[in-house]
């Protein structure tokens, strides 16, 4: 019997004997094959989940990022072969040549070679300018006016429609005086041109005597169309109405008349005209309509487009200033839009004394089935082994759309802190600037836009939380960021002609010359637009130098009216193959030509106001060096 046992122990450790406990041990091994519990963790979990930074003790769902073979999956070996891909790049060869944007994974953080950080400041040893170090604490000087942005003390959605009606006119009242402005001085530069020429023309065919009698001749008559354009417009012992803006004389948008006008007002849809599209799907341009800039009547008008010639483009929520007849005061024929103020343009940071690394990374940081956060994981290694100046991460971090946060067995403020502390805890307390801008889709902010910063128990002295919409400035590098995707919501919102031209540049252009960081009116309804709010804390009063628009859009970075706008992508991108992006950029002190530091010296002397609010420019205007001279920024997948 006893070696019938054996032989039995034999041959089950061989597997050729059924154990009668085989049925049982099955049902084991099924059981531990099953996903853990969404609300703790277990030796079960695979060692990348446990590993993760981001996974709590509270919620820790197997991650399905496998090796798959099936071609439709989005987080294959193929997306991950695809990081650190560059897609994009902007700037000078040169600048890119001159900064090491490989991770030192050799080196540690406190260990780091000194020929590497003299080779980053090299080209500064040739301009005679004293080497730094181009990583490391800097003490960066940060420029940031927080009583201007949305803070916790900001109350939203109590502003009446009286209130918004009010504020709507304001803001056609202010953009029209500045599209007037800009139309004025064109009108007058045209006149002058003409006037100058017809001089040097009749003073070549009659000698030099007649110039001075032609002048006059051509000034006399500019003044009589100047009086005719003044006389008051009565109907019926009625004064007309019509106003003056900035030297351009406007009527009301219901103005009949035959001969060319001018109205301001702003964009519409018209509810009431019938929904209808012309050719391939394209919107009916027939719906819009325009308000008058009147508070008092807001009478409005049809618009009818087909007399325009060129390019155009318009969306509701735009103040415009249109040219052309209305007969009967009930459809006004567009014969030429006026969208355009004259911007102030960014100065160029001439107190930067040294090189500038940044690296902006957008939400979403996490897959859409799970909480692992891997892709922001990845982004931290790296900024941890080649540390930026300034990390800027756009947010949210735990979007209140995603059903997964529901089950976190942890209050959201828990949670969000300990996000937070992750993330300072892998990039260090002295070496970079972390700058966190809000999001109204934050399961722990406020669901308003503007949105005002997040708040943390804990402090860190190099973490900034700034409001959705924000600017601010670093080392005099002026940067504008809003989270919400204005550049896709304009295009969306937005009727054109088909040789409109570039779409990134006309979104970007309304953003600047309607003055506004979301110009568009009536938002889309998953956007919680406060006009209020929105009036006081989301005016683009200036172009700056660094613009950070987020957008579900294609990847880009483009120099706009003097400043370098960026679409960084989002992190981990749920729309495309699964291959997120972010932005990363180094700024370099501009060089002074003789030029720059004379116009400087010269715009001291007249007050420091070289533009005096952008209308009337003092004696020295300094050229400002394009941006690609010192601003270098590459996308690269993540």
């Amino acid at each position: 019997t006893s070696s019938s046992r054996r032989e039995s122990r034999n041959a089950e450790k061989n597997g050729n004997l059924k154990h009668p406990s085989s049925k049982w041990s099955k049902g084991r091994r099924n059981k531990a094959n099953k996903s853990v519990s969404r609300l703790h963790h277990s030796k079960n979990t695979p060692d990348p989940v446990r590993g993760s930074p981001f996974a709590t003790v509270t919620y820790s769902p197997l991650s399905s990022k496998k090796e798959s073979s099936d071609p439709s999956s989005t987080t294959g070996s193929s997306s991950t072969s695809k990081s650190g891909q560059i897609v994009y790049t902007y700037g000078k060869a040169q600048l890119l040549k001159q900064i090491n944007w490989l991770p030192s994974a050799e080196t540690s953080l406190d260990q780091e070679e000194p020929s590497a950080k003299e080779t980053n400041v090299k080209h500064y040893h040739e301009r005679g300018r004293a080497a730094a170090a181009l990583i490391g604490n800097r003490g960066l000087s940060v420029g940031l006016q927080v009583s201007q942005f949305a803070n916790e003390t900001s109350k939203y959605m109590f502003d009446s429609s009286y209130d918004r009606v009010m504020i709507l006119s304001d803001r056609i009242f202010e953009n029209g005086s500045a599209i007037c402005y800009r139309l004025a001085q064109e009108l007058v530069a045209v006149s002058t041109a003409k006037t100058t020429a017809a001089s040097v023309t009749t003073a070549l065919k009659n000698g030099n005597g007649t110039e001075g009698e032609t002048k006059v001749d051509t000034e006399d008559g500019l003044m009589v169309g100047a009086q005719m354009d003044v006389e008051e417009d009565f109907d019926g012992g009625r004064k007309m109405a019509a106003d003056w803006f900035d030297g351009i004389k406007v009527h009301h948008v219901d103005f009949p008349s035959s001969e060319p006008i001018r109205v301001l007002g702003r964009v519409i849809i018209d509810a009431q005209t019938e929904t209808s599209t012309t050719g391939a799907g394209r919107k009916a341009v027939s719906r819009l309509s325009i308000v008058d800039f009147d508070e008092q009547t807001l009478r409005q008008t049809r618009l009818d487009l087909s007399q325009l010639r060129g390019p155009w483009s318009l969306f509701p929520g735009q103040t415009v200033l249109l040219e052309g007849i209305n007969p009967r005061g009930s459809l006004f024929t567009v014969q030429r839009v006026h969208h355009e103020r004259i911007l102030t343009l960014p100065r160029a940071p001439y107190t930067m004394e040294r090189p500038l690394t940044m690296v902006i990374a957008s939400a979403p940081f996490t897959a859409r089935d799970d909480l692992l956060y891997e892709r922001l994981t990845g982004l931290l290694h790296y900024c941890a082994s080649d540390p930026p100046d300034v990390l800027l991460l756009c947010g949210p971090f735990a979007d209140a759309s995603c059903s997964l946060y529901s089950e976190v067995a942890e209050t959201f403020e828990e949670y969000f802190e300990k996000i937070v502390g992750t993330i300072m805890g892998a990039v260090g307390s002295a070496r970079t600037e972390v700058f966190i801008v809000a999001n109204h889709d934050e399961v722990t902010g406020s669901f308003v836009y503007p949105t005002p910063p997040y708040r943390v128990a804990n402090f860190y002295k190099n973490l900034h939380f700034l409001p959705d919409p924000c600017l601010f400035s670093i080392e005099g590098l002026e940067i504008g960021v809003t989270t919400v995707d204005t550049v896709r919501h304009l295009l969306d919102g937005e009727y054109c002609s088909a040789d409109a031209g570039d779409k990134v540049k006309r979104a970007v252009g309304y953003l600047f010359h309607q003055a506004s960081f979301y110009p568009l009116n009536p938002p889309p309804e998953d956007i919680p637009v406060d006009v209020d709010m929105l009036n006081e804390f989301g005016r683009l009063t200036r172009v700056p130098n660094i613009m950070v628009c987020p957008s579900s859009m294609n990847r880009f970075v483009r120099e706009i009216n003097g400043c370098v706008c960026i679409n960084p992508g989002f992190l981990d991108c749920h729309e495309t193959d699964g291959s997120g992006s972010y932005a990363r950029l180094v700024v370099y002190p501009p060089e002074q030509t003789a030029e720059v530091l004379g116009a400087a010296a010269a715009t001291v002397a007249n007050g420091g106001d070289s533009n005096q609010q952008g209308r009337e420019p003092t004696s020295a205007t300094v050229v400002q060096p394009s941006p690609a001279s010192y601003i270098a920024c590459q996308i690269v997948k993540s």
